[in-house]
């Protein structure tokens, strides 16, 4: 019997693989890198043809906070609906405007939305999203009080007096009781299938109900609680981990340890870039090859003596220099050309960073797309950069 991991169930240290092991040619360094990476300027239209076998990540620019839309060729889903404030709610359903007045085929359809956590900045466009567009299925981790909650309690709420959105409430426990490895799925998690390709989307964690031995405190974050999603598309890959933190970390990385349900090729940085947000297993398990962190520009929330604003990407120092140095230091390829960003030291405190490695950010890059196809081949645009990758 091998050691019991803290989601309480038998860790053998010799687990199957999970299905989604990729493969690649024998002794081919980094699978031979079969994900080619190029950086393009964003163009203002003219996004993907629906009968074209290929995914788009859409990593929408709403300040500190946090948004991504995934194009696929029959459908669409949105990962949280976060914005900083009223300005970047008004951004962002302009964005979603555009992307329905480019995909016409979608009928103005989101086929899920899920919220990884409730807190605000995850959630605070949710309200308008819903009284905006269709929502087939809404899915969340339960949790949906405080200030945070209020837009998550007013769809619920709808559902319930009839609103035609099927709810999908996930807690830990129904992933800790499966057979495989792969994380929990159903038709509500992964309510597409495109005629040329089928998307999978899996929930990796969940709201636990109990506490697995956490440092003081840890328990208690709702952060902790936060879904990590795994987006599958042909051999494509992606992770979105919420503002998961480090205890919650490390207990997902020890659960999936010897499985490939961790590595993927594209990982949104968790936590908005803080230091508290990506641990070194984690980068070790995922081993992307591209990051993209949701966050404001440095100074939002900087006031005109120097002080900042509460729950603002200054006063919160986002993102964090060893967040950044980490990034960099386990992702293998290179943006085409390096660009200089501002970094935090501490809270309220900035300096300059060269990002050379594939790390982009909203809150240096605008909106970041990351273009994927079934083959593994990835194109990432943004609005600052025009950039080519060898």
């Amino acid at each position: 019997m091998g050691r019991v991991d803290t989601r309480g169930r038998a860790n053998t240290g010799d687990r199957p693989a999970a299905r989604w092991t990729r493969a690649c040619a024998t002794g081919a360094a980094w699978c031979a890198l079969a994900a080619v990476i190029a950086v393009v300027s964003l163009p203002a239209g003219g996004r993907q043809d629906p009968a074209a076998a290929v995914m788009y990540a859409h990593f929408i620019d709403v300040g500190q906070a946090d948004c991504t839309l995934l194009e696929f060729p029959c459908g669409a889903i949105l990962i949280d609906a976060g914005s900083q404030d009223a300005a970047a709610t008004a951004r962002l359903i302009a964005y979603l405007d555009a992307f329905f007045d480019d995909r016409p085929d979608l009928d103005d359809t989101l086929d899920a939305v899920f919220i990884t956590h409730n807190h605000i900045d995850h959630t605070r466009a949710l309200a308008t999203i819903a009284d905006r567009y269709t929502i087939r299925h809404y899915v969340d981790n339960g949790f949906r009080d405080g200030m945070g909650g209020g837009g998550q309690r007013a769809l619920v709420a709808e559902i319930d007096a009839g609103r035609p959105t099927r709810l999908r409430e996930i807690r830990d426990a129904e992933i800790s009781v499966l057979d495989s490895f792969d994380g929990l799925t159903d038709a509500s998690i992964d309510p597409l299938e495109c005629p040329h390709c089928d998307p999978e989307i899996h929930v990796l964690s969940a709201s636990l109900a109990e506490d697995p031995g956490w440092s003081w405190g840890a328990f208690e974050n709702m952060n902790n609680h936060s879904l990590v999603i795994r987006v599958d598309f042909g051999g494509s890959s992606f992770l979105f981990t919420g503002d998961l933190e480090e205890p919650a970390i490390e207990t997902l990385v020890s659960y999936y340890e010897g499985t490939a349900a961790l590595d993927v090729d594209v990982y949104q940085v968790g936590h908005h870039g803080s230091g508290n947000g990506t641990t070194d297993s984690l980068m070790e398990a995922m081993t992307p090859h591209a990051a993209v962190l949701s966050m404001g520009a440095w100074h939002f929330g900087r006031t005109a003596t120097g002080g900042s604003r509460p729950f603002t990407t200054f006063a919160y120092g986002h993102p964090r220099r060893e967040t950044i140095e980490r990034l960099q230091a386990h992702i293998p390829g290179y943006r085409s050309r390096p660009i200089t960003a501002l970094v935090a030291t501490g809270v309220r405190r900035f300096e300059d960073a060269i990002i050379r490695r594939r790390v982009y950010a909203t809150g240096w890059d605008g909106d970041v797309r990351v273009r994927a196809t079934l083959d593994r081949r990835y194109r990432v645009t943004t609005h600052s950069t025009e950039e080519e990758s060898p």
